[in-house]
């Protein structure tokens, strides 16, 4: 340890360099860290998204289906629906076992708060077997159903009334969803046929969530689907997940270069500014070395200053990482097409060590060949140097 307390001591006589080349590693590691974590977390979340639907397939009119799912998922406008009729068609196929029609719509409540309205039916129920309702179900026309956040956004409870807004039709709150941590949460349910009428949109529907019968029949159940209805949109959410995965696979290739050019960048930024310190203190070494120092000391001092340097900066780029993750997060997100809901970019002990692992790494490495050039320095000609 002694040699990391002479090394410290070495990095404060020289506080403005110290500083900046510690800040050069801390950057790459930051963009290392959140880069790593931004992805985990976004398949992470992704999966749990879908799962929650409680489908395998999903029917949307003609459109991309990365706004489909944003929909399915997020709830929204949107600006394309399809008959209701189309309903008891895609029930009759022998491929499925629950299959539940869906309208939604977006209304504004004061503040600019977006509130999203999903009309259900009991079929919404059967791919749902987690819910649990402190109340009960639908038992009117005039009845609603809420998500735990937005009841309690709106403080209200089973039993009291709740007016949709901009449409000002007043509902009885039947019930409320016990957490389930999912985009359930923020939903207000109220019957399909309710939603469809005071939206004018009756007979209409956004979406048809499937429960297929047998899930490794999923693809012969989707290509039945579309042999029959060819104007729909009908793909496993699978298949969504896979090409959402592939995307991001294919950002791996650009996001593993720059997190190896900012590594590579601060590498050297290490290597030059030990160097120079090296070269700077030929004749200190000198004296070192003619006072009794081994070459092992010399050595050993040099590369525990660089070490030092970069766990040091390791350690700072996992805290500007998570200090500045939400900034990140959202500039990551206006950059890709779909991206789903809570925090993408958290607390992780595994990428922490990583991270920490991969500075000491650089440090080694980068501290070889200054160390090395010290160690040869000898005392007579170091003492000389001007």
């Amino acid at each position: 340890m002694i040699w990391f307390s002479l090394a410290f001591k070495n990095l404060i006589r020289r506080k403005t360099r110290s500083i900046l080349t510690v800040l050069g590693v801390a950057i790459a590691i930051a963009v290392l860290y959140s880069l790593f974590q931004f992805q985990q977390g976004y398949q992470s979340r992704l999966k749990g998204e879908l799962g929650a639907l409680g489908a395998h397939v999903m029917v949307v009119p003609k459109g991309c289906p990365y706004e489909a799912a944003t929909i399915a998922l997020h709830g929204g406008k949107w600006p394309r629906y399809m008959d209701e009729s189309l309903l008891p068609k895609v029930k009759a196929n022998p491929g499925v076992a629950e299959a539940a029609g869906v309208i939604m719509d977006a209304v504004f409540a004061p503040g600019n708060k977006n509130v999203i309205l999903l009309g259900i039916d009991e079929d919404y129920m059967k791919l749902r077997p987690a819910w649990h309702i402190n109340g009960h179900w639908f038992d009117s026309d005039s009845s609603v159903i809420l998500g735990s956040t937005s009841a309690q956004e709106a403080g209200l409870k089973p039993g009291d009334f709740w007016t949709v807004p901009e449409k000002n039709v007043r509902l009885h709150v039947v019930g409320v969803l016990n957490r389930t941590n999912t985009q359930d949460d923020g939903f207000v349910f109220l019957p399909r046929k309710t939603l469809q009428k005071i939206s004018g949109l009756e007979g209409k529907l956004v979406l048809i969530l499937i429960k297929a019968k047998h899930v490794d029949q999923t693809d012969a159940l989707v290509a039945s689907l579309k042999a029959d209805e060819v104007d729909m949109n009908v793909f496993p959410l699978t298949e969504l997940l896979g090409t959402i995965g592939a995307l991001m696979a294919s950002t791996k290739v650009f996001v593993s270069a720059i997190i190896l050019i900012a590594v590579i960048l601060g590498g050297v930024g290490v290597l030059n500014t030990v160097l120079m310190a090296v070269f700077e203190r030929t004749r200190e070494i000198g004296m070192m070395k003619a006072m009794g120092g081994s070459r092992g000391d010399v050595f050993k001092l040099v590369w525990a200053e660089t070490i030092l340097t970069t766990v040091l900066g390791g350690v700072s780029g996992v805290v500007i990482a998570l200090v500045s993750s939400r900034l990140v997060e959202a500039l990551i997100r206006g950059m890709i097409p779909y991206a789903p809901k809570g925090s993408l970019i958290g607390f992780s002990l595994p990428t922490m060590a990583m991270c920490v692992v991969l500075s000491l790494v650089l440090g080694l490495v980068a501290g070889f060949y200054p160390a090395f050039r010290a160690a040869s320095v000898k005392p007579v000609e170091a003492i000389k140097a001007e």
